[in-house]
């Protein structure tokens, strides 16, 4: 039996009016009646007198009003349980991420989102190389350059500039550099895909090449006087003293996003909420 024509014959009996009832459902007060009258005819009983003052319970009506009654109830508990079944159930969510967007900008966010979502245990690995995460299932959702992330469903957030990174007595008391005036100077070289074709590498007059997981040992090296750098400006934040800051000439900036996989099925019911939830919260980022 339909419970939505349960609930419709009750606002009915308690209104007394078609219309007003029609309104709690967005039906026109025609459809709504035809509605009625077609479970009446299921039910075989007439439940309403009608009339132009609008409409009351027949005798037949009276009597299968508390039992129509107590079956909408019952539909209410049974989808409040549900609720609360679903709302305890204990999920888990893999997250993978850069260091400098974990600081920046997921840190905040996530806080605020576990204390909405008690029952979603976070598991969260800060690399520096998150290619391949979503395609050897090492994470449901990546947050990185949009570069690396070229499968999963794409969800841009901000541009993320890049800025040079000098010692204070290297480049004096500049805001601007151009990128001719760079190869002057020696350079720290990182391996990192948003500087791709920006330099020509053989043109700086010493380089040193570093790899390394963590973005802030650049910066150590820029503090003790090995050359400049080019950091993105999530990087820098926080992490600026003892070094000068100046805005490239032309500007350079990577894409910083997320993907995921739509069909991760084992972490769907959090990944959903956690991605509606940066959705919705995309505002303050950056």
């Amino acid at each position: 039996m339909d419970t939505f024509k349960i609930r419709a014959v009750l606002a009915a009996a308690e209104t007394g009016s078609l219309s007003r009832a029609a309104e709690q459902f967005s039906y026109t007060p025609s459809a709504f009646s035809h509605m009625l009258s077609a479970f009446e005819d299921e039910l075989g009983v007439r439940i309403f007198h009608r009339s132009s003052r609008g409409v009351s319970l027949s005798e037949e009506g009276k009597q299968l009003y508390p039992e129509l009654k107590r079956m909408a109830e019952c539909e209410r508990r049974l989808l409040s349980t549900v609720k609360k079944t679903v709302e305890e159930q204990k999920y888990t969510l893999r997250i993978g991420t850069y260091s400098s967007i974990s600081r920046s900008i997921l840190s905040p966010l996530i806080k605020r989102f576990c204390e909405l979502h008690p029952n979603i245990e976070l598991y969260i690995t800060v690399a520096d190389d998150l290619s391949g995460f979503l395609d050897r299932d090492l994470a449901d959702i990546v947050f990185a350059d949009g570069r690396i992330l070229e499968k999963g469903e794409w969800i841009p957030l901000m541009e993320d500039r890049c800025l040079a990174v000098a010692p204070p007595s290297l480049l004096g008391a500049s805001q601007t550099v151009t990128r001719e005036a760079l190869y002057a100077y020696p350079h720290i070289l990182t391996d990192e895909e948003y500087l791709a074709g920006y330099f020509d590498k053989t043109r700086f007059v010493r380089t040193l090449h570093l790899r390394s997981e963590d973005d802030l040992s650049v910066i150590d090296m820029v503090k003790q006087g090995f050359g400049v750098a080019v950091l993105p400006e999530l990087v820098l934040r926080g992490n600026t003293e003892g070094v000068s800051v100046l805005a490239l000439d032309p500007p350079l900036s990577r894409t910083v996003g997320f993907a995921y996989n739509k069909h991760s099925d084992s972490a769907f019911p959090a990944l959903a909420k956690f991605i509606r939830f940066i959705k919705e919260n995309a505002v303050s980022v950056g």
